[in-house]
């Protein structure tokens, strides 16, 4: 049995966290062993530890210090769990345990990077905090280059202007969870939650923070002016008032909310408008569910409907957006078709398991 280590910071809710899922969901339990090691304590309300134990049935542990005490501790407490348990190899994601990880040279490891730090840190956690720690991912990587696998061909090559040559393995999307339903269920999943059956409805998903512009997403509804149409945003985050402020009687703000896949799966069409994204998860959920999407031109975006046809506005284009809103409906059907063809075909979280698996053994027996 070859015993896996996964470290993270947390199992906060998140995109990261539900790939980590995928992957640990699809392991060949025959062959691999996995085990979580959090770095610092959960927030119960916002976090996935018990779908980790007792859905997935894994080992989670937890160093459970703070950053200032992860600093001094964590490393020894990292070499003393890996040697106890017997680890095979650590897989590390998160610029913490990507950090932690490269001054660790006694086992073999891989990591794997969900963004491109020096567009996204900056943007999440301010210009000078931002640039500083994607600095620092930078020279943790650097470290172990051929060990840092990209979760998008997008972000690889990003990485190229820092004179780093990433391989990838694209993000995956679980379709046992997300997929599109037939038109009666759809009706009464509407009449389930209260949502017009006569409405076309629009969703978008994702934090109420600059880098996702949801503002460009509003202005662009409002200005298709359908009145027969819904839009629906999931998420918070510190702009929630400022949208709210421009929005109209046409859009409800949905919060954050656990049943994600049951509003996409009642829903007509997908938007996002987003600045920058790794391979975003909640485009992948709504292709699986079966929607059409309609995208800003960014290169995560492009990556997805590589070889296919999707519905692309350049970044804050408002008309542009609004008139791809009206577009959309034109071949519903057809491009529904396009979206859940694609997922199946490229971006299934099996599939992506099955590759890191082939990844690990290659790494374990030297290959690589």
């Amino acid at each position: 049995m070859i015993r896996i280590l996964y470290i993270v910071s947390t199992l906060k809710k998140s995109g990261p966290t539900n790939q980590l899922s995928y992957i640990i969901k699809y392991l060949d339990r025959d062959e691999f062993e996995p085990i979580v090691l959090t770095l610092s304590p959960e927030l119960s309300s916002d976090s996935m530890k018990s779908y980790f134990t007792d859905s997935l049935d894994v080992r989670v542990e937890s160093i459970a210090l703070s950053r200032i005490k992860g600093l001094f501790f964590a490393n020894s407490y990292i070499k003393k769990f890996i040697k106890v348990n017997n680890v095979a190899l650590v897989h590390s994601q998160g610029i913490r345990a990507d950090a932690l990880m490269s001054r660790i040279s006694d086992v073999k490891s891989i990591s794997t990077l969900r963004n491109y730090p020096f567009y996204d840190y900056p943007m999440k956690f301010g210009k000078l905090k931002g640039s500083m720690m994607a600095k620092g991912h930078l020279k943790a990587i650097k470290k172990k280059p051929t060990s840092t696998i990209a979760c998008a061909k997008t972000i690889a090559d990003e990485f190229k202007q820092n004179v780093l040559n990433l391989n990838y393995i694209q993000n995956g999307v679980d379709t046992q969870k997300f997929f599109p339903l037939d038109d009666k269920q759809k009706k009464d999943l509407r009449t389930k939650l209260k949502i017009d059956n006569d409405k076309k409805v629009f969703i978008s998903v994702g934090s109420l923070i600059a880098r996702k512009d949801m503002a460009t997403l509003i202005e662009g509804f409002k200005k298709y002016n359908d009145q027969n149409s819904l839009l629906l945003i999931a998420g918070d985050g510190v702009e929630k008032e400022d949208l709210q402020n421009i929005s109209n009687e046409s859009i409800k703000f949905l919060g954050n909310i656990s049943n994600v896949v049951e509003y996409l799966q009642l829903s007509d069409c997908f938007i996002s408008a987003s600045l920058a994204e790794g391979l975003p998860n909640t485009v992948l959920e709504a292709m699986a569910c079966g929607l059409p999407t309609v995208l800003s031109e960014i290169p995560s975006h492009l990556e997805l409907y590589e070889g296919g046809e999707g519905n692309f506005f350049k970044i804050k284009e408002i008309n542009q957006l609004s008139k791809l809103l009206n577009k959309v409906f034109k071949n519903h059907k057809s491009q529904k078709n396009i979206s859940t063809t694609l997922v199946n075909k490229n971006f299934s979280a099996k599939a992506m398991s099955n590759k890191y698996q082939t990844l690990y053994k290659e790494k374990i027996n030297d290959k690589i």
